[in-house]
């Protein structure tokens, strides 16, 4: 019988989908936390509600996906991220990592399926490489003590291996509810996306929100506003300072050249009156501005990934006021 429901659902989902399937989607857009999705035919969506930043729901009412953000105030692996909000919303080691499901031949192999789209767990490389961190530093510790040694064979920051996504799910029989947490750290800020639906429909509804928690690009989170170091913010103190990032898709352009321009005049000329290059990070920034108003900020250049690249759109009229930080996120888009 329970075989024979799921598929009676499933079926009811998919001609949901397909009769849904052609109005236009609508654009949900976070500057302040870096989240930019079309939301899928057929959603719902929620802004503002009262347990997290957005939220969506199916035209079924089957699946309710929600998404939070906070601010980190220190880098940190996403599994110490994920263990605390387990513990606040009263979860804790109530959660399943999902790749550790897909990979355990004693769960059920109906659910193995349905959950491996939503494996985005690389815990076991992040282990790895920090391994090997470890090794490299215990041959070579003159390097990481800023000796000159061998460039080609430099030791990244440690920073670099911590962990930045992964997967849980919530599946008790005490509860009525079953749920799928996306954790994730971009930019500063640590996100939650959950997908929950009541436990004897879950796993046949699940594959309706893939679709949905796809369009959110959670791997291309860029952290909006708060994906900024706090040294800079302390500059400007005295000055006006500009300063944001620069992304293409979603994901961050490093090494693309950013201008800002005085005026009309100056642009025409070609005349930037501040340059800067944007991070591996994408993260670009110029302090110390006069307070006033200039005329235009692009990026127009060629990245780190040998891609030419330019403005989607210039941004015109940025004020700037002593004292203050203007956020400026540019999109890009590659050119011949």
């Amino acid at each position: 019988m329970r075989l024979r429901k799921e598929i009676v659902l499933l079926s009811v989902l998919a001609s949901a989908t397909a009769s849904l399937g052609q109005s236009k989607p609508e654009h949900y857009a976070s500057r302040e936390f870096g989240i930019y999705f079309d939301v899928p035919a057929g959603w719902k969506l929620e802004r503002r509600p009262k347990d997290g930043l957005v939220a969506l729901s199916d035209s079924l009412g089957l699946l309710k996906i929600t998404v939070t953000a906070q601010i980190m105030p220190k880098k940190k692996d996403v599994r110490e991220f994920a263990d605390k909000v387990e513990r606040t919303r009263g979860l804790a080691a109530r959660g399943v990592t999902v790749a550790g499901l897909v990979d355990d031949p004693a769960f059920a192999e109906a659910k193995r399926d349905v959950l491996k789209p939503f494996v985005y767990d690389d815990a076991e490389g992040v282990d790895r490489a920090r391994e090997e961190y470890e090794k490299a530093k215990a041959q070579r510790p003159v390097d990481l003590a800023g000796g000159e040694g061998d460039e080609s064979g430099a030791i990244p920051e440690e920073r670099e291996f911590l962990a930045e996504m992964t997967t849980r799910l919530y599946e008790a029989e005490d509860s009525p509810v079953t749920r799928l947490v996306f954790y994730v750290i971009g930019g500063g800020v640590g996100y939650t996306a959950t997908v929950a639906a009541a436990q004897d429909d879950f796993f046949a509804a699940l594959p309706l929100a893939h679709d949905a928690v796809a369009a959110m690009k959670l791997d291309k989170l860029s952290g909006g506003r708060y994906a900024l170091p706090d040294a800079k913010v302390l500059a400007a103190a005295k000055k006006g300072i500009i300063m944001g990032k620069v992304l293409r898709n979603g994901r961050a352009v490093g090494g693309a050249a950013v201008n800002l321009y005085a005026d009309a005049a100056s642009h025409a000329k070609g005349v930037p009156s501040h340059r800067a290059r944007s991070n591996g990070y994408g993260e670009y920034s110029f302090a110390q501005l006069q307070a006033g108003r200039y005329y235009l900020l692009e990026v127009y250049g060629v990245s780190d990934e040998g891609e030419r690249v330019r403005s989607v759109q210039p941004i015109v009229n940025i004020d700037v006021v002593e004292g203050r930080i203007i956020f400026v996120n540019i999109e890009v888009s590659r050119t011949q």
